[in-house]
């Protein structure tokens, strides 16, 4: 193999000298070449008039992301980051990213930790200053060649995060596979070096690992919990906090933490309307606390779904379903109930059964005409089917 080949490891990662070939090349490049993909022989065909089989390789594992790179990062067309699969995927998105901007104080000096490829820096105040570390330099040629790309003063160096002495503040986005890397309590040690930070955590890490001064932030929107932070220094307060960015509006929740474990709800049967809260209430169980205040009780003690007889006027946080009637989940019953209802198109949400949704809607296989949704969940410790209609805030 020639010296100047590029190596391969895996298909999730590009080397260092493949980083290199893909930075050298023009933006409009990709974009001539992108609609090509749908057949990738013709276009390998094509690209091997210019390239050689190491860079073509490159090429191809950079066009097959690049499409969700453009989506995810909200990217104008004159930019292109250069990443790889795996960098791509472990950054923060764009609107996470945003909000947790919002969070610094001004003119702030942050010390981005396992900065990647710049994810959770890409969109700071103009007064806000960061200063990547990590240990691979194939990030550190990520995040500085997209910083420049997008006329940023940051820069990042060839560190290892454990060695960083401190400073004002820091963010720190540690690997997330089958443990954290560096580990959770090299991480709190670190923090001790800082007046403030931000850990990124996998939405399940348990709470009870995390100091009781520190807060606990659950990022995500109306359909999922993305990012769990944990606020330390002087961002801790002692509370649980969501926060929902949708489309057009930020919701957000918060509640001490002592406050939160003592909260319990009625648990009865279901009312007019069934309420399923939003990914990051269920995670951070702040579904306890908003119920509470507008009246909601559960339908069963293990579950998050809850319900009401009269829906308030608002409900942030909960989509709401009026419910048309239920029945036991053997065959026979929820057809019936189907049919009933001249029901033909369904969605089924399940919490407390297991089921395939698409395989249970093709063995039900409704002939009707109107459009349902089909709760299978656990009504008081049994088993129910609840059909319902979705009620738009």
């Amino acid at each position: 193999m020639p010296a100047n080949a590029l190596k391969y490891s895996d298909n999730n990662t590009l080397p260092l000298e493949a980083l290199e070939f893909l930075r050298c090349l023009e933006i409009c490049s990709f974009t001539d070449y992108l609609p090509q993909l749908k057949d990738p022989l013709k276009l390998s065909e094509k690209l091997s008039k210019k390239f050689n089989l190491q860079e073509r390789r490159a090429l191809m594992h950079y066009l097959e992301i690049l499409p969700k790179v453009r989506e995810k990062f909200c990217l104008p067309v004159s930019v292109d980051f250069i990443c790889d699969r795996l960098s791509y995927e472990q950054a923060t998105a764009r609107d996470i990213s945003e909000y947790k901007a919002r969070l610094w104080p001004r003119g702030a000096k942050i010390a981005d930790l396992c900065c990647g490829m710049g994810g959770d820096s890409f969109w700071l105040p103009a007064d806000i200053v960061a200063s990547g570390v990590d240990i691979a330099p194939e990030k550190i040629l990520m995040f500085n060649e997209n910083m420049e790309r997008l006329g940023l003063p940051h820069k990042a160096v060839l560190q290892n995060a454990l060695e960083v002495r401190g400073g004002d503040f820091f963010c720190i986005d540690p690997v997330r596979r089958k443990e954290l890397e560096p580990s959770f309590e090299s991480i709190l040690e670190l923090s001790k070096n800082f007046c403030g930070g931000m850990a990124k955590l996998p939405p399940a890490f348990l709470e009870s690992e995390i100091p009781k001064e520190s807060d606990v932030l659950y990022l995500g929107n109306a359909n999922d919990c993305r990012e769990c932070l944990m606020l330390s220094g002087v961002f801790g307060n002692g509370a649980i906090r969501a926060a929902a960015i949708c489309k057009n509006e930020i919701f957000e929740w918060q509640c001490e933490k002592k406050e939160l474990q003592n909260i319990s709800l009625e648990v009865k049967k279901p009312g007019s309307f069934i309420l399923e809260p939003y990914p990051v209430l269920v995670r951070s169980h702040l579904f306890l606390s908003e119920a509470k205040k507008l009246g909601f009780w559960q339908i069963d003690s293990t579950l998050a779904y809850v319900s009401c007889e009269n829906l308030p006027p608002k409900h942030s946080g909960f989509n709401a379903y009026k419910v048309v009637e239920q029945s036991s989940l053997s065959t026979s019953c929820v057809k019936a109930m189907l049919k009933k209802h001249d029901a033909g198109k369904i969605t089924i949400k399940k919490r407390g059964v297991e089921v395939v949704p698409e395989a249970e809607i093709r063995r039900l296989a409704p002939k009707g005409t109107k459009e349902y949704i089909l709760f299978y969940t656990r009504v008081l410790g049994q088993k129910q089917a609840i059909l319902a209609i979705f009620t738009p805030p």
